[in-house]
C-alpha cells in the first residue's frame, strides 16, 4: 500500500499528464489552426486562456506564451471590406499575462520582444473621432524592432516604432516612435534613460549569454633565454 505522501506524488504526476494530454489536443485540433503560420510550436502557459481572432496573425520559433491564473492574452485582427489587419510576431518573443494585442492595419514584432503582463498594443483608434459609427477609425501599423521590451501595463498606440532594445517603462503611453536603445517612460513617454546595446542579451539568446559568461583566454608568453 502506498502511503499518503506517495499517493499525492502520483496524483500530481497523473494530473500533469493528463493536462499534457489535454493541451496538446487542444493545440492539434484548434489552437494552431487559428493561425495563418506558425514557424514552431509555441511554448504556451495557459493555452485556454489565449484568445486568437481574425486572420493574418503569424508565431515565428521560440515563442513563449504566458495566459495562466485566468488571465486572458488576446490576439485580434479585424476585416472590414478593404481593410484588413495582421500580426506578425517574430522568433523568442515572450508574451505575458493579459497582453492584448489588435490589430486593423499591421503590427510586426521582432525577434527577441518581451511583452510584459497587461501592455496594450493597438494599431488603430477603432472609430472616428467624429463619426463614432465608423470602424476602425484612424490606423498607422506598429513595429517592434529586435529586442524591444515593453513593461508592465503600458500602452502603444497606433503609428509607433519602438527601436532595437528598447524599453518601455511600466504603465507609459506610447504616442510617437522611440528611438534604438534607451528607456522610456511616463505619459507621454519621454526618454530617461540611454543603453549600452553590447551588454544586451536578448530573450532566447542563452548561447552568447554563456560566451559573454566566460573568462577571457589569456596567452603566457615564455620569457626568452
Amino acid at each position: 500500500m502506498f502511503d499518503t505522501d506517495a499517493k499525492k506524488t502520483v496524483f500530481t504526476y497523473i494530473k500533469a499528464f493528463l493536462y499534457l494530454v489535454r493541451s496538446h489536443v487542444y493545440y492539434q485540433l484548434s489552437f494552431k489552426k487559428k493561425f495563418t503560420h506558425i514557424a514552431a510550436v509555441p511554448n504556451v502557459w495557459g493555452i485556454w486562456n489565449v484568445v486568437v481572432f481574425g486572420p493574418n496573425i503569424s508565431l515565428g520559433k521560440g515563442v513563449v506564451i504566458v495566459a495562466g491564473n485566468g488571465y486572458r492574452t488576446n490576439l485580434s485582427t479585424i476585416k472590414l471590406g478593404d481593410i484588413e489587419g495582421s500580426i506578425t510576431i517574430g522568433d523568442n518573443v515572450l508574451v505575458m499575462n493579459g497582453v492584448r494585442i489588435s490589430s486593423a492595419s499591421s503590427i510586426t514584432i521582432g525577434d527577441g520582444c518581451m511583452l510584459g503582463n497587461f501592455c496594450y498594443l493597438s494599431d488603430s483608434d477603432w472609430h472616428d473621432i467624429h463619426d463614432r459609427t465608423c470602424m476602425p477609425g484612424g490606423s498607422a501599423p506598429i513595429v517592434l524592432e529586435r529586442g524591444a521590451w515593453i513593461g508592465d501595463s503600458a500602452i502603444v498606440l497606433k503609428g509607433v516604432r519602438i527601436g532595437e532594445n528598447s524599453i518601455v517603462g511600466a504603465g507609459a503611453v506610447v504616442t510617437k516612435d522611440v528611438p534604438p536603445n534607451v528607456i522610456v517612460a511616463g505619459n507621454p513617454a519621454r526618454v530617461v534613460k540611454k543603453l549600452d546595446p553590447e551588454k544586451i542579451i536578448l530573450h532566447g539568446e542563452w548561447e552568447r549569454k554563456k560566451q559573454m559568461q566566460q573568462p577571457p583566454i589569456t596567452v603566457r608568453r615564455e620569457a626568452r633565454r
